[in-house]
């Protein structure tokens, strides 16, 4: 059995047939070429692709899923992925990929809004997109920091980042009739525009930023005047009668002017823009020119300040010397009397002599009380006079009144007090009322004396006459043609009659014979 076994085991067997190998054939190039270039195409899309950026909006109008696009100057730089609510549900949230080029535009200042068609502050924008749909604008910041969420504009901004200009901050004391886009006027020529406003944190005026394009906003330097320029100024007030306009467009948006200095124009050497310029009311208060010294004073005036306003001028003779600041009430603490304080800026290099060669002299607080304590020793007071008889305008006048009582400066009260005189209407009206009361007393007493007259004197002048009038009847009666009284009469001024005819005959005879006096009459033949 081991013998037969070994046999069997030491048998050849023949290798299994081999099958023989498969070839590859060309089919199979075309799909394996497909698949390389898909592959090649996937990973070129996944370099090409740039991050992922989150946009919140104030709301979702016109903007759809992988239609809206991103762009920057007309060229496309993204595509919008998904459209959300945000968890408060008071925005929306626009997630969009960025192609791998606009990296590089997605730093901290870049700024992003949705293109549309407007129309507001009398421009329209954005009729382009009535057939292509609206897009996202995006506006390049300049930092280097990157950021991938951004909060988008409501509004279309009027100056990006590549439009050649500066932008310049303007302080006012309100906002007047501008608004965003109103024109800012150099010379009457648009050279920029109003792109923001803001109120400021004290809440004491408005922050006003313009964009002067250029090469215009290099007529801007640290003397140049900014002012409001409405379509039509209009004033008629104490200093008269005045119109000013700009444009049809300022008239309907409103506007700003500004001016520079002709130093600057002519190529002389000037300080560069300022921080910020004050926005003027008009162009006469910017074209002011600033005070040196500026000394702050309070008047009292007992009678009515109808007519007064903040602004108004304080003449001296046909000369501004400063303007009114503020009118309130004061109280009198000791009397509880009323009277109207008006606080004043006093422009006192004006009022003083000017020294050698026409120059004023140099000015010091020292010099400046002295010379204003001298005046108002020598009677100068604040009186309020009308400024326009049309308007009703009043100002304040300086001036020298003799014959007032003495008045002083107390230059130690945080407002020193300058003393006033009463205005001309108000010393009328008090001789008016002083006339009156005395014709008042007059005609108290004359009723007093009527009343006595009819009492007492008339009684007795009628008694008077009485006895008068029974006299005259007497008389009457004793003059009478048939009275014996009148018979007496005659035959006594018969006797008298004869009497004179005979001192007559003898004073002839005297006449013709003296001598008859001693020999007698001698008869004549």
């Amino acid at each position: 059995m081991t013998s037969r076994t070994d046999d069997l085991l030491n048998v050849d067997i023949p290798p299994p047939a081999r099958k023989p190998a498969r070839r590859l054939t060309w089919i199979w190039v075309v799909p394996l070429i497909a698949l390389l270039i898909g592959v090649l195409l996937a990973a070129q899309a996944i370099l090409a692709q740039g991050p992922e950026i989150t946009l919140t909006f104030a709301q979702a109008e016109g903007l759809e899923v992988n239609k809206t696009r991103i762009k920057y100057k007309d060229v496309d730089l993204g595509i919008v992925k998904s459209i959300s609510l945000s968890d408060d549900h008071r925005s929306v949230l626009v997630k969009a990929q960025i192609d791998k080029q606009a990296e590089s535009l997605m730093v901290d200042d870049s700024r992003f809004w949705v293109v549309r068609p407007r129309v507001a502050a009398g421009t329209v924008s954005g009729l382009g997109t009535l057939l292509s749909g609206a897009y996202i604008a995006v506006d390049p910041g300049t930092s280097s920091d990157k950021r991938r969420e951004f909060r988008g504009l409501d509004e279309v901004p009027l100056v990006t980042s590549d439009t050649p200009g500066k932008p310049f901050l303007l302080v006012a004391r309100d906002l007047g009739s501008l608004d965003i886009s109103s024109p800012v006027y150099f010379r009457r020529i648009q050279v920029g525009r109003v792109v923001s406003y803001a109120m400021r944190e004290d809440g004491k005026g408005v922050d006003v930023r313009v964009f002067i394009d250029a090469p215009y906003d290099k007529f801007v330097v640290a003397g140049s005047r900014f002012w409001h320029a409405s379509g039509i100024d209009f004033s008629f007030d104490a200093n008269g009668a005045s119109l000013n306009t700009q444009s049809l467009v300022s008239l309907a948006l409103g506007g700003v002017a500004f001016s520079t200095p002709e130093t600057a124009l002519n190529g002389e050497e000037v300080p560069a823009a300022a921080p910020h310029y004050t926005l003027y009311r008009n162009q006469a208060a910017a074209q002011h020119t600033p005070e040196a010294v500026i000394e702050k004073f309070v008047l009292h005036f007992r009678e009515s300040v109808r007519g007064l306003t903040v602004g108004a001028p304080i003449d001296f003779r046909g000369i501004t010397v400063g303007e009114v600041t503020h009118i309130d009430f004061a109280q009198d603490q000791k009397s509880t009397d009323f009277s109207i304080a008006v606080d004043i800026d006093l422009y006192p290099q004006r009022l003083t002599r000017r020294g050698k060669g026409g120059k004023p002299g140099r000015l010091t607080p020292k010099v400046t009380h002295q010379a204003l304590d001298q005046m108002v020793a020598k009677g100068l007071r604040a009186q309020l006079q009308t400024g326009n008889l049309l308007t009703g305008q009043r100002i304040i006048g300086l001036d020298f009144f003799p014959n007032v009582s003495n008045g002083q400066i107390n230059w130690q009260a945080a407002i020193p007090e300058l003393p006033t005189q009463p205005g001309v209407l108000d010393s009328l009206q008090q001789q008016l009322e002083k006339t009156v009361k005395v014709l008042q007393s007059t005609l108290i007493s004359a009723d007093k004396l009527l009343v006595r007259v009819d009492g007492e004197l008339v009684p007795e002048l009628s008694r008077t006459l009485q006895d008068a009038r029974k006299t005259l009847d007497k008389a009457n009666q004793v003059l009478a043609d048939d009275s014996p009284l009148q018979g007496r009469v005659d035959d006594t001024l018969r006797e008298v009659s004869l009497a004179a005819r005979s001192v007559r005959h003898l004073a002839d005879l005297l006449e013709r014979q003296p001598e008859a006096l001693l020999m007698g009459k001698k008869d004549q033949k």
